[in-house]
């Protein structure tokens, strides 16, 4: 069975659109670019993120610290991409977050299973990678 090639430029346009959503605070575009349920994946425990409602309940918080830090900017750097099959790609991406001066502040690894859907892709599985 051949898989569909995914293609890079929809791949990049979806994880720059995630990162202005991080960087600029906007809870309903985030929560959009989640396919549900969704699961976070960290070394102590998974999370599992049922519907919009309980992500903007978890993310929240998440993004006001991110402005409480003055970062204004998240950038990604996709760093490897695996096609699990015609419409699930796992994608490794190094998250460079930007303060108002656009210099890095922070980065931050994390790999994502993302599911083809709604003309666009979906964060279904999200794992933090420790550097």
């Amino acid at each position: 069975m051949t898989s569909t090639p995914y293609d890079q430029d929809d791949l990049l346009k979806f994880l720059v659109g995630y990162g202005v959503s991080l960087g600029s605070g906007d809870l309903e575009a985030v929560t959009d670019s989640l396919g549900y349920p969704s699961m976070v994946v960290e070394p102590e425990r998974s999370l599992v993120v049922p519907d919009a409602e309980a992500a903007r309940d978890a993310l929240g918080s998440m993004l006001a610290a991110y402005r409480e830090q003055g970062l204004v900017a998240a950038v990604p750097d996709i760093r490897a991409v695996e096609q699990v099959g015609d419409a699930l790609l796992w994608v490794d991406v190094r998250w460079s977050y930007k303060d108002e001066n656009a210099s890095e502040a922070t980065a931050e690894r994390v790999r994502y299973l993302l599911r083809r859907g709604r003309d666009t892709f979906e964060l279904c599985v999200v794992v933090p990678v420790e550097e």
